[in-house]
């Protein structure tokens, strides 16, 4: 076998190994999160997250541990619990201890790291969100009031029962919201991250030598260090992180750096650096920042610092060599096609967008959102246009980030964005 065969067949084994590992707890973390989201309403995050207090910025970071949230997908969920209310120092909390964790990622972090991982990933999530709360209360900066009320991007507004099926038949209508988000809606958001991770992680495996970054990067400070750099401008879910981090082991990184870039890369893309700006301020930014990069460094400390926390590269190394049996591949065959069933419906989405391109100029309000990333920000944007009187229907390519609104008659423009601009994002309108 040629070498180049050699690196391709390591490759696709290392991706298929990962991918096995995480499919039977991603599937009931799927599960888990579409009950969580039915069965929760986003109403009551708003409703914890009230006042300036410690108290209620410990609400806020243990609200945000078990929502499957992306660091995206959280941003409009954080500026309804601004507009509804919620002061800065807890919804800086939520926005920094939902995208590092979620029960999805939580689950898939214990099936593929182990439990001690799981924990430490954990206990980060929410004390740095809450170390970023307390901040922001003895650093409050200049007084502001939250955003203007009553342009919620979360379903309980639109849907005061919780589900789909309305107050008519609440429990079979949360039921079938729940199998809907987890196995639907959930997959479209995490697909292109998970990608990106495996096929990442799929790299490290066949093209990093064996302990390389021991033999290289020195000692455990300067690959945390390494692992911290790479992870706040990568854009990558909490859940597409954990290849990443599991190669990253099995090729010499020290525990702790696995849990600083799984701190790290969830939190924080270009994206929400942007959007918490917009919606806390510019020193609330600073105070985000600065604890995601000293909370996740110090955390990694910390971690090295457990006596056994170094037996855990080989032994995940041998976990990742054995043999599975028939229920790791079933399992991983279908989480594919869940993640393949996804992919088709964002292709559907931007077909449906370039019909919706062809209808007449006057009736049509063609809107660039260029921060829009990922299915929530989809969801979120065409679910509260589609509450407006005169709007008819709304399509979104998601891929180009362009948004078609259709209308029944003359409608001024501004409505649009402004409607749009109260969700957190930064629309512009495309002259036709």
């Amino acid at each position: 076998m040629s070498l180049v065969h050699q690196i391709l067949w390591s490759f696709a084994a290392a991706v298929w190994g990962l991918l096995m590992e995480m499919s039977p707890y991603l599937l009931l973390g799927f599960l888990m999160a579409g009950m969580l989201h039915a069965f929760i309403p986003s109403s009551l995050i708003a409703r914890y997250m009230g006042g300036e207090s410690i108290w209620s910025v410990i609400r806020g970071a243990l609200v945000g541990v078990p929502l499957p949230l992306c660091s995206c997908g959280v941003l409009p969920v954080a500026a309804s619990a601004r507009q509804a209310g919620a002061g800065k120092g807890p919804t800086l909390a939520f926005l920094i201890s939902t995208p590092v964790t979620g029960i999805d990622s939580i689950l898939a972090t214990a099936g593929v790291l182990g439990i001690v991982f799981t924990i430490a990933r954990v206990i980060a999530s929410f004390v740095m969100g809450i170390a970023a709360g307390v901040a922001s209360i003895f650093f409050p900066g200049p007084a502001a009031p939250p955003l203007p009320a009553g342009d919620c991007a979360c379903d309980s507004c639109e849907r005061p029962e919780g589900g789909a099926g309305g107050a008519a038949s609440p429990g079979g209508g949360k039921l079938k919201r729940a199998l809907l988000y987890g196995f639907s809606e959930l997959p479209e958001t995490l697909v292109n991250s998970m990608a990106v991770g495996l096929l990442v992680g799929g790299v490290i495996a066949a093209l990093v030598p064996e302990r390389a970054i021991t033999g290289y990067a020195g000692s455990s400070v300067v690959n945390i260090l390494i692992a911290v750099l790479i992870g706040i401008p990568l854009y990558v879910c909490a859940t597409g992180s954990i290849p990443i981090a599991a190669a990253m082991m099995m090729k010499g990184f020290s525990p702790g750096a696995a849990l600083a870039f799984l701190i790290a890369g969830p939190a924080t893309n270009a994206i929400a650096i942007a959007t918490v700006r917009k919606i806390l301020g510019t020193r609330h930014l600073v105070i985000y920042l600065i604890t995601i990069f000293v909370g996740a460094i110090a955390f990694a400390f910390l971690f090295d610092l457990i006596p056994f926390s170094f037996a855990m590269s080989a032994a995940m190394h041998n976990h990742q060599m054995a043999h599975h049996s028939i229920f790791y591949h079933v399992s991983a065959y279908l989480l594919i096609f869940i993640l393949g069933m996804a992919k088709v419906k964002t292709w559907v989405h931007q077909r449906k967008f370039k019909e919706a391109q062809k209808m007449a100029g006057e009736k049509q309000i063609l809107l660039k959102v260029p921060d829009m990333t990922c299915s929530h920000c989809e969801r979120a944007i065409s679910e509260k246009l589609k509450t407006l009187d005169a709007v008819k229907a709304v399509s979104v390519d998601l891929k180009n980030k362009k948004v078609a609104v259709e209308t029944a008659g003359a409608v001024d423009p501004k409505k649009i964005l402004d409607t749009v601009k109260a969700l957190g994002y930064s629309p512009e309108l495309i002259e036709p």
